[in-house]
């Protein structure tokens, strides 16, 4: 069955997730950066949930006698959780492929050689740094995140209608 790809509504979350990050980013307030690295965490899973959608069709039921009511079309996700580096894997091999080839052209300072390994390095960020306060966030360098989620909006606002 034809997915759009991505979903709009979703894309469109991550971005404000990213923008909030952003402007979070620019306080120089320590207190800030909890909040930054959690909307950017956050941002990072929402990019990807855009693209990880299926259509799946409920069943057909008989209402009465010779009546069929045709089940609803509805979005599922192929992956849900925290962990980005599992959220790309679900993705259509297609999208995955376009997506690492692209990165695979970014320029930018202590870029990984793969989208796959990047995302690797942010799984469960977002749920360790949530929860700070149990003492699982790990240090890592904002700015690089913040130039993967930049990557991202770009690359899947600019890839959009191939993938639709």
């Amino acid at each position: 069955m034809m997915r759009q790809i991505p979903n709009l509504g979703v894309l469109n979350i991550a971005d404000s997730f990213y923008e909030a990050a952003q402007a979070l980013n620019k306080f120089s307030d320590s207190r800030m950066s909890v909040p930054t690295i959690v909307n950017a965490t956050f941002a990072l899973e929402i990019f990807l949930k855009s693209l990880n959608i299926k259509f799946s069709c409920e069943e057909p039921t008989e209402i009465m006698p010779g009546l069929t009511a045709f089940g609803r079309v509805r979005e599922v996700p192929l992956e849900t959780g925290h962990m980005p580096s599992k959220l790309f894997c679900a993705l259509d091999a297609n999208i995955k492929n376009g997506l690492e080839n692209c990165f695979a052209q970014e320029q930018y300072r202590n870029k990984p050689k793969t989208l796959i390994e990047a995302l690797q390095a942010y799984d469960g960020d977002f749920q360790n740094w949530r929860y700070i306060f149990e003492g699982k966030a790990k240090s890592f360098d904002i700015q690089l995140l913040l130039e993967l989620l930049r990557f991202l909006s770009a690359t899947i606002h600019g890839l959009s209608s191939k993938w639709a």
